[in-house]
């Protein structure tokens, strides 16, 4: 009750003033007629009246009091000519005002030198604002030059008077380090003064204090007060701030539409990143409508008003025409101004402009820098183009090394597509690890020229001057070795040891193959530079039958592999004899992780990236055999060995192996036919007409396995039945999942025609493709390889190998050229395989092309997408034979993705001509990856994805319970000819005469 009768007293009294000044005034006297006006214009004692207000602040004025002339300069008109007969008068107020006119340029042209002078008289003259304006001056360098110490001392004086104001500004003295010594409890003091006097940039400064914890104990709520009252009174970074706690959440409940009006007002009221905010909401349709254009509109201000951020905004919306007229030239402008202001996403869209000339001259070197600012300056998308360009050599020299790292910091920073491109580099070990021979390190002095070149005892100027300190016995074996050796070309893990027998622990029997047997043992001495790179001393003796004495076919296939050397194809370490049997035998990398048919086994619900994965490097492995003009003959998922990157096994790969068939085309004659049925290529069943496009057909059948994990034809015998068949263009049946990109490569590989058939080079190329564009939205063409055909391709040959530093990531390396020769040095005198592996050619005239290779492709990529044996419930004999002759091939899960389908079966196509090439499958299996891996909702990952949620759906399991026929043989055998066989389901062919 007191205080409501103290407030009628107050009330009582305005009332009494008014009529006390309102007598005075009419009277003439020009104090009471300042006094009314500052009535009228607070509305004390009377209704608020501005414009009454102005009326006898100009009488007080025209009469000559100071304070009235003084009051009349808050009015704009005539400002100029009042403050400055105030100040002439001597009153420090109007000095102050005086000098606010002149910086401000109000009433007069803007002359900070004269707005300098009038602060200083006023500030000398005790004036507290005038203090703090005088403080601005030498705080900015306006009029006088700039003096951070005098700033602060004139802020302190303006402060310590009690100017909030003036305290505010002393607040960020202090805060930012400003003429004095930073101390952040001393900022937060002064801005609790500030604050607490009414001075609405201190409370904003206290609130952010309060959020942050700057100079006292972190308070959101309090914060948000402060920010409240602050924004009430007109601060607009304020109501900005205050906008971002309703949005946020920050001390406050979450109200987005709040922070919206809160925003906007800010946003009105001028604050550029209030604009640039309020942009985003109606991008967003964040506490409103969606409403691009409006978006535009916003961002448009804000980047006129020089937000940065907004710039880019603005330059991304001309880019591709949202809420605008598409307009690349402004987009590019847009992105200049956003990048010359410093904003790292500005330069690297000013980066992607020059590279791929957008709005402006391509231009790659510009590009270059502008991708090198945004990364340097922490962009992870800058990141990534940085590492793309060193990659590619794109605006530079190309450093795969550099690329690794880039793409390892952007990847850390949490961005997908720099996590992306690294699990790229992991599987295909780019820029991870560069291993040269140690040239000075092993070089000794030859005796001969007395240079420092000998080195594995072989001198580079003299070759083979120098007599080796071992010997194998054999000559040709040694000239062999050194050979490798004395190679300037190859790396120190590609050349080759005499290893003497006693140098291996722990030998241990694993497997029976067609052309010997396979074992594991301990290398005990393994050179460092191996083990360092293989982490592993563990290798694979694989004895040769009937090798006591060197034949030709044994120095064949191991010329083979040295020339088809590549991190894709399983590697020879060096050449041993067993003393007890004699035999000769090749020391391989051992493969932890088995072959392609043992991985799909083990891993039933393979993601169709990971398979698309395999089906990349084994196409790798066999591209490199193709390109030297040679055809592998045996491939099948036994010869496909997975293997885990170097020094991480999250990355697993193919390796190809088994090179025992490996031939140059000229070398093979269709004198029979070696390997496992379903991947025998048809036109090898029929006339032994061994080619790259026979290796191409196994191709096919590889990828009908890889799309399904199945053994393809597993419930039929492979015998000459299921020759005719697949000559007569049985294929394994692909799944109705499979992607029909997918499927459309498998069948041209598979084609009975051979000349239909792609080669390696294209199935690589197709293969690259897809991972690329799900990687980078970008293709990449390679220019055309041809030569060598595998001919024995098949799961056994795909070894599983893991990525450098990262096991998680598997890819396969091709193995076993054996068969692998080039186009002209095969001949029809033979088929060897895995029977459901050989083409229908090769099965029928053993016409072995790089056609044939991609049937077994086809096969091997039903393997991979079902993770079975083809054809595994039957024999591996003649009736098989003949149903592949005649089309049969393995059953296609129907969840496979629909283009992995059409292409496996385009692998595994009876016609060979109809079959993609290698690099037609690579660059499939390539673009698929990318889709898959960058999250684009194209058909094809489309596909892959829906086959991926099936098998979770349906907790979906491969061949579980599958049994495999005693007759199904896994390893690679010799093939007689089909073509004397003639029912009438076949053209020349005798079944009769077919004898597996």
């Amino acid at each position: 009750m007191e205080t409501i009768c103290h407030n009628e007293i107050e009330i009582t009294k305005d009332n009494e003033n008014f009529q006390l000044y309102l007598k005075l005034a009419e009277a003439g006297n020009h104090i009471g007629q300042n006094n009314l006006g500052n009535c009228y214009r607070n509305g004390i004692g009377t209704t608020k009246d501005e414009e009454k207000a102005f009326q006898w602040y100009l009488k007080s004025a025209e009469g000559g009091n100071l304070l009235g002339q003084n009051n009349l300069g808050s009015y704009e008109e005539k400002a100029l000519q009042w403050y400055l007969k105030s100040a002439e008068g001597g009153n420090l107020l109007g000095q102050n005002n005086l000098g606010s006119c002149y910086y401000n340029g109000i009433g007069t042209t803007k002359d900070e030198e004269k707005a300098f002078q009038w602060y200083l008289k006023s500030a000398e003259g005790g004036n507290h604002s005038g203090q703090n304006n005088l403080g601005e001056c030498y705080y900015y360098g306006n009029g006088v030059r700039k003096d951070e110490e005098k700033a602060f001392q004139w802020y302190l004086k303006s402060a310590e008077g009690g100017n909030h104001e003036g305290q505010n500004s002393l607040g960020e003295c202090y805060y930012f380090g400003t003429g004095v010594r930073e101390d952040k409890e001393k900022a937060f003091q002064w801005y609790l003064k500030s604050a607490e006097g009414g001075d609405h940039d201190g409370q904003c400064n206290l609130g952010y204090c309060y959020q942050n914890g700057i100079g006292t104990i972190k308070d959101k709520e309090k914060a948000f007060q402060w920010y409240l009252k602050s924004a009430e009174g007109g601060d607009i970074t304020a109501q900005y701030d205050l906008g971002r706690c309703y949005k946020h959440g920050i001390g406050t409940t979450k109200d987005v539409e709040t922070a919206f009006q809160w925003y906007l007002k800010s946003a009105e009221g001028g604050n550029i990143t209030a604009q640039y905010n309020l942009g985003r909401c109606y991008k967003h349709g964040i506490g409103t409508t969606k409403d691009v254009e409006k978006a535009f509109q916003w961002y448009l201000k804000s980047a006129e008003g020089g937000n940065i951020t907004g710039q880019h905004s603005l330059g991304y919306r001309y880019h591709l025409g949202i809420g605008t007229t598409k307009d690349e030239e402004k987009a590019f402008l847009w992105y200049l101004k956003s990048a010359e202001g410093g904003n790292i996403t500005g330069q690297c869209s000013l980066g992607y402009c020059y590279q791929y000339g957008i709005g402006t001259v391509k231009d790659e070197e510009k590009a270059f820098l502008w991708y090198l600012k945004s990364a340097e300056g922490g962009s992870n998308k800058g990141q990534v183009s940085l590492g793309f360009c060193y990659q590619n050599g794109i605006g530079t020299i190309k450093d795969e090394e550099k690329a690794f790292q880039w793409y390892l910091k952007s990847a850390e920073g949490g961005y997908y597509r720099g996590q992306n491109s690294l699990n790229y580099c992991y599987r295909n070990e780019i820029g991870i690890l560069k291993i040269k021979k140690h040239q000075n390190k092993l070089k000794s002095r030859c005796h001969n020229c007395e240079e420092l070149n000998l080195q594995n005892d072989t001198c580079s100027n003299c070759k083979l001057i120098e007599m080796p300190k071992w010997t194998s016995g054999n000559n040709e074996i040694d000239k062999i070795i050194q050979m490798t050796q004395s190679d300037d070309d190859a790396k120190e893990w590609e050349i080759w040891r005499w290893i003497n027998y006693s140098k291996f622990k722990d030998i241990e029997y694993l497997a029976k193959g067609g052309f010997g047997s396979i074992w594991k043992a301990e290398w005990i001495d393994m050179p460092e530079e191996l083990f360092e790179f293989y982490k592993s001393n563990q290798v694979a003796l694989k004895k040769l039958k009937d090798s006591q004495e060197i034949s030709s076919e044994f120095l064949k296939e191991i010329k083979a592999n040295f020339q088809c050397r590549d991190r894709y194809v399983l590697p020879i370490l060096g050449i041993t004899q067993d003393p007890m049997t004699k035999e000769y035998a090749m020391v391989l990398r051992y493969m932890k992780n088995g072959n392609l048919r043992d991985f799909l086994k083990q891993n039933k619900s393979l993601p169709w990236i990971e398979r698309l994965w395999l089906l990349n490097t084994f196409i790798r492995g066999l591209e490199v055999i193709h390109s030297k003009g040679l055809i592998h003959r045996d491939l099948h998922p036994g010869n496909l060995m997975i293997t885990e990157a170097y020094n991480n096994s999250k990355y697993k790969f193919v390796r190809l192996g088994d090179l025992g068939l490996c031939r140059f085309t000229s070398e093979i004659s269709s004198s029979g036919a070696y390997g496992i049925l379903p991947y025998i290529a048809p036109e090898v069943l029929n006339k032994y007409q061994y080619t790259q496009a026979s290796d191409i057909y196994s191709v096919g059948i590889i990828m009908w396995i890889i799309s399904t994990g199945k053994i393809p034809f597993a419930i039929r015998a492979y015998d000459r039945e299921l020759a005719v068949d697949i000559f007569n263009g049985l294929r394994p049946k692909i799944n109705r999942d499979t992607p029909q990109c997918y499927v459309e490569l498998m069948e041209k590989c598979w084609h009975k025609d051979p000349t239909k058939r792609p080669n390696a080079k294209m199935i690589f190329d197709k293969s690259e493709e897809w991972i690329e564009e799900l990687m980078y939205n970008d293709k990449t063409e390679h220019s055309l390889i041809k030569g060598l055909i595998h001919r024995d391709l098949h799961p056994g040959n795909l070894m599983i190998t893991e990525a450098y530093n990262n096991s998680k990531y598997k890819f396969v390396r091709l193995g076993d050229l054996g068969l692998c020769r080039f186009t002209s040095e095969i001949s029809s005198s033979g088929a060897y395989g895995i029977l459901p592996y050989i083409a229908p050619e090769v099965l029928n005239k053993y016409q072995y092309t790089q056609a044939s290779d991609i049937y077994s492709v086809g096969i091997i990529m039903w393997i991979i997408s079902t993770g079975k044996i083809p054809f595994a419930i039957r024999a591996y004999d003649r009736e098989l034979a003949v149903d592949i002759f005649n089309g049969l091939r393995p059953k296609i899960n129907r969840d496979t993705p629909q283009c992995y389908v059409e292409l496996m079966e385009k692998c595994w196509h009876k016609d060979p001509t109809k079959r993609p090439n290698a690099k037609m499958i690579f660059d499939k299996s390539e673009e698929w990856i990318e889709e898959l891996m960058y999250n684009d909702k194209t058909e094809h990952s489309l596909m892959f994805l829906n086959a991926d949620q099936k098998m979770q759906d349906e907790d979906f399991e491969l061949s579980s319970t599958e049994t495999t026929h005693s007759g199904a043989y896994l390893i690679s055998h010799p093939l007689p000819s089909l073509s004397h066989i003639q029912p009438s389901s076949i053209l020349r062919f005798d079944v009769n005469k077919m004898n597996f």
